[in-house]
């Protein structure tokens, strides 16, 4: 397993029960797929660069986990389709 850090935006109109459930989504769908979290943060609700969906506000998460490295592609995927999740990114940590 390697070591993979996520930080994805949520919309940001979303209330807080939706927001918990969102980010409880996306945790187990890595602990569900072999995965274990080492560490989440949630940022808060910040202002995005540039408008995405016509949205100017996003709601922030980091997430550091070790996961198997032939499932990232299914977890890139499944974010994708994802239509709480304005934009995501999966790097492999050092």
């Amino acid at each position: 397993m390697h070591s993979y850090e996520l930080v994805y935006i949520l919309q940001a109109d979303l209330d807080e029960a939706t927001l918990a459930t969102a980010v409880d989504t996306i945790q187990s769908l890595i602990t569900s797929n072999q995965g274990e979290i080492t560490k989440l943060d949630r940022w808060g609700k910040r202002k995005l660069a540039y408008p995405i969906r016509k949205m100017k506000e996003g709601y922030y998460v980091f997430i550091s986990f070790n996961y198997p490295p032939e499932k990232v592609t299914d977890l890139k995927r499944t974010l994708g389709y994802n239509e709480q999740v304005l934009r995501y990114i999966v790097v492999r940590a050092a």
